[in-house]
């Protein structure tokens, strides 16, 4: 995932969570909307009580590889992904296999 297919504006994650599709999994909350770019766009939020930074970040780096591998950023949605506090570092095919959903 480059750097133009994400979101970091907080106006931006508060228009998707306000306009879009709610989705909800095991590790996820998911919101969805249509966009005008031409490509796709991601957010993701890890809350404070998930850990400390490394292991948010470690989290963020898991997150946008599983996204990387099931999207082709050929359509135009933005999404915001926000991490539950049961999301679980060691299960990385878990968590693709629930991007793969949410991308359905």
């Amino acid at each position: 995932m480059i750097v133009k297919n994400r979101i970091k504006k907080y106006s931006e994650f508060q228009k998707v969570i306000e306009e879009g599709e709610v989705k909800k999994t095991c590790f996820f909350v998911s919101y969805a909307t249509n966009n005008e770019l031409g490509y796709s766009r991601f957010g993701i939020s890890v809350p404070k009580k998930t850990g400390n930074a490394v292991v948010r970040n470690r989290i963020k780096r898991q997150v946008r590889s599983a996204i990387g591998q099931s999207t082709k950023f050929d359509k135009s949605i933005d999404m915001v992904l926000i991490i539950r506090k049961n999301y679980d570092t060691n299960s990385f095919d878990q968590v693709l296999t629930e991007i793969k959903d949410l991308l359905k």
